[in-house]
């Protein structure tokens, strides 16, 4: 097979890399406020980025890529000195193809190969055909099952991409207070911001009005993007490998090898509870996507016929005695300092009494969710599959893990010792890490018979 050339928005991909030095001329006229020399600077600025144009273009004119009769890809870079970088197909865990939308009206792919064990992926800008060749020839799809999600599902994998309860909140207040008609997701989700503003102000200082509204906004946006990202989305599973495409802007398309995968993780948090919808994330390699793979409807088949053979962690509370309390400290810490500085502000500032209950709702929150990480984390063989309880944020994460090279690291503090606890950390290929806190011994007996 010829050589091919990459696409010429790889040089906008190299000079991205290079803006570091574009800000050096400026850094001497910022700091001796010298702003006569400010056109001097900028001058030098544009010499800078023509001359790193010109290198870009001669890289990109003599560089390229190949595919060899194996299904090999081999990508060459040269300017005074050579670098070749080959990938085995078989060695391939994950691949994504973003097409944002200046891309897609100049015809070119991002596309980014996630090799395995390594941390480091290999992205490529090149065309759009030669994006789905590449796709194509590394990870084909043989025969797939394809689930698209429809109605209430794909209106639930929206809000749950946005991730934050109070989308769903401005959402359901959206809707009530809509007229009978049939508003599109643009007028649903940027509706009636106005009379929320006008309905804070009556009981809230004009500065708290202001922030609650301008996280409205954000929020708004945030579901905005998430429903354009699951438009025309579809998942598949194959003999081989997992995959996703959708977005209505911004085209993206993902392709799992099953033979990589590190683990799956179900994010349960209280709008999940509420939805009975739990996101799906799969990673591969270094692959640790943005939206979840699919969402399931708890209580459906469609876990078992997407990923056949996983295993949840059992509906059992962990032994707790002697536990840590290092749960309670990211989020107990600053929910004291803050509750102390409210009540200092009703005798100095009262009136920042009612700002500051913000943060003390959100670390109260926040010790709410780790209280639920305190009584539920674990680890427990399942089905020859190590499945794990964690809790981040306000999500618990239920892990299976999928990879059978991975390495256990049970790491113990004095204090551990006397308890008989100890931390256990999963490393998976790529790097990805997984870490449960406080784990009695006696329930890391499986360790010792893998042994």
């Amino acid at each position: 097979m010829t050589e091919k050339r990459f696409h010429p928005f790889a040089v906008l991909h190299l000079l991205r890399k290079t803006i570091l030095v574009y800000l050096l001329p400026l850094v001497q006229v910022l700091f001796a406020r010298n702003w006569a020399a400010l056109w001097a600077a900028l001058a030098q600025d544009v010499l800078l980025l023509a001359l790193l144009s010109m290198v870009c273009w001669e890289v990109l004119r003599v560089s390229g890529w190949q595919m060899d009769a194996h299904g090999n890809l081999l990508v060459r870079w040269r300017l005074v000195i050579r670098l070749d970088r080959t990938l085995r197909a078989d060695m391939l865990a994950a691949l994504t193809i973003d097409r944002p939308v200046v891309y897609r009206l100049a015809g070119a792919s991002r596309l980014t190969l996630y090799p395995a064990g390594q941390k480091k992926p290999l992205t490529l800008i090149v065309a759009r055909d030669d994006a789905r060749e590449l796709a194509d020839r590394l990870l084909p799809l043989e025969q797939p099952v394809v689930h698209r999600p429809h109605g209430g599902e794909k209106m639930v994998f929206a809000v749950l991409g946005a991730n934050g309860l109070s989308t769903l909140a401005l959402l359901a207040l959206a809707l009530r207070q809509s007229r009978p008609y049939a508003p599109d997701a643009e007028t649903l989700a940027f509706a009636h911001l106005s009379r929320l503003a006008a309905f804070a102000a009556r009981w809230l200082p004009m500065g708290t009005a202001w922030m609650l509204v301008a996280t409205g906004w954000l929020f708004c946006i945030s579901l905005a993007r998430s429903a354009a990202q699951v438009a025309h989305y579809t998942v598949w599973r194959t003999a081989a490998q997992l995959g996703s495409r959708g977005g209505l802007l911004h085209r993206y398309e993902m392709r799992l090898c099953r033979a990589h995968l590190n683990y799956a993780d179900l994010r349960r948090s209280p709008v999940t509870r509420a939805l009975h919808y739990c996101p799906v994330f799969v990673t591969a390699g270094s692959c640790a996507p943005e939206l979840p793979l699919f969402v399931w409807k708890e209580g459906t088949p469609l876990l078992q016929e997407l990923m056949p053979g996983i295993a949840l962690p059992p509906d059992t509370a962990p032994d707790i005695t002697r536990r840590s309390k290092i749960y309670f400290l990211p989020a107990g810490l600053p929910l004291g300092l803050c509750l102390l500085l409210t009540a200092v502000s009703r005798t100095t500032l009262p009136t920042l009494t009612l700002p500051l209950l913000v943060p003390d709702l959100f670390f109260a929150a926040l010790l709410a969710a780790a209280f639920v990480g305190y009584r539920r984390e674990g680890a427990w063989m399942q089905d020859d599959h190590l499945t794990l309880r964690r809790q981040k944020g306000f999500h618990l994460h239920c892990v299976c893990a999928l990879h059978p090279d991975l390495c256990l690291t049970v790491q113990q503090s004095p204090w551990a010792v006397a308890a008989h606890r100890a931390n256990l950390t999963l490393i998976f290929p790529g790097r990805l890490k997984q870490k449960v806190r406080s784990v009695a011994l006696t329930e890391l007996a499986f360790l010792q018979q893998a042994e």
